[in-house]
């Protein structure tokens, strides 16, 4: 079917929606649920557990493999309620319903109890730090006590409470900050979750990963590079293994134009979380750039196939029409001169 009008005209106008879909809030349409899986007894993360997302019915939809961090995401998913199911070695199986009704929904934990409870490092498990082993047993108990309220009971105003009593019994604890500044994000008050987090990078002295790169987030959102890119940066150096720091990075490098510094980003964020839809509508935004119409097809089909049916897949298809159209011009042989 012809084009209304050339391609070489609608592309660029198609890249500068896809691009604001990066920085964009999340609709109602299209959310994101992402968390940490812990260990019930000892509140370790557990890296490389199999996170399932089902529909209400227990049909499975999608997959994630937590991080070395305990970290999952399911990107670009319509708002409702669905059916996570956990699995993980030395770990009884857990299923637990999420309800998303609100943007993008950060900072879900999954409890996972030890098989026979025996061990208090089960293997897999990523070691809780000295600093939060060294605070007051009654100032963790809330802190654990928030966690699950936050994450697992979707109360934040309660968890509010609990996070907040364990900084008042801990100044220092640090890790307690940042969970107040995550519960405001979820209470969609930005103002008080950044004087929060910026409270726990500052205790820190930005030694703690979790608060660095949420803080750096946070601001990169608002286009503020002076201070977001050195603490993401930060985070980066103490957590090497953050897909997301690694996709903030890339999305950086690509508002600044420095097209190989942002591929490279963007494929270390790829090879840490090959399931996230992001990272693929991000190198294709990046090898567009580039000029490598190859490559952006491959990344708009593997983003495709992870997120098909949001907003953002739908701009994404145009961009994929456009460009394979594209591509196939460029290939197709000359047309036989007309004889004479």
């Amino acid at each position: 079917m012809p084009l209304s009008y050339p391609v070489l005209f609608r592309l660029p106008l198609l890249l500068v929606a896809f691009a604001l879909l990066l920085t964009a809030p999340a609709s109602r349409a299209s959310v994101t649920l992402s968390g940490v899986v812990y260990s019930d007894s000892t509140n370790q993360r557990i890296r490389h557990a199999a996170v399932w997302l089902c529909d209400a019915g227990g049909n499975r939809l999608q997959e994630s493999v937590t991080s070395d961090a305990g970290e999952f995401s399911f990107v670009g998913i319509p708002a409702g309620s669905y059916i996570l199911k956990i699995e993980a070695s030395g770990y009884e199986p857990e299923t637990t319903e999420v309800t998303v009704d609100f943007g993008s929904q950060h900072g879900t934990s999954i409890f996972l109890r030890p098989v026979g409870q025996k061990a208090k490092y089960a293997a897999g498990a990523a070691a809780i730090s000295e600093h939060e082993l060294s605070m007051p047993d009654s100032a963790r108990k809330s802190m654990d006590a928030g966690k699950k309220k936050l994450y697992a009971d979707k109360n934040p105003a309660a968890a509010l409470l609990d996070f907040q009593t364990a900084v008042a019994k801990a100044p220092d604890y640090y890790e307690a900050s940042y969970q107040i500044g995550m519960t405001f994000l979820a209470l969609q008050k930005p103002a008080d979750a950044e004087k929060n987090l910026e409270a726990a990078v500052d205790r820190s002295q930005q030694k703690f990963a979790d608060a660095d790169l949420a803080l750096a987030s946070l601001w990169l959102s608002r286009h503020d590079s002076v201070r977001g890119e050195p603490l993401l940066l930060k985070g980066l150096e103490l957590n090497p293994n953050s897909w997301s720091g690694y996709y903030e990075l890339g999305k950086l490098e690509l508002y600044r134009n420095r097209w190989d510094a942002a591929l490279q980003a963007a494929e270390k964020a790829k090879s840490l979380a090959p399931q996230q839809a992001m990272i693929y509508r991000l190198l294709s935004l990046i090898h567009l750039r580039l000029k490598n119409d190859a490559a952006t097809l491959a990344d708009l089909d593997a983003y495709l196939s992870l997120d098909p049916d949001s907003p953002e897949a739908a701009t994404a298809k145009k961009i994929r029409a456009d460009v394979q159209l594209r591509l196939a011009k460029a290939e197709a042989p000359p047309a036989a001169a007309s004889p004479k």
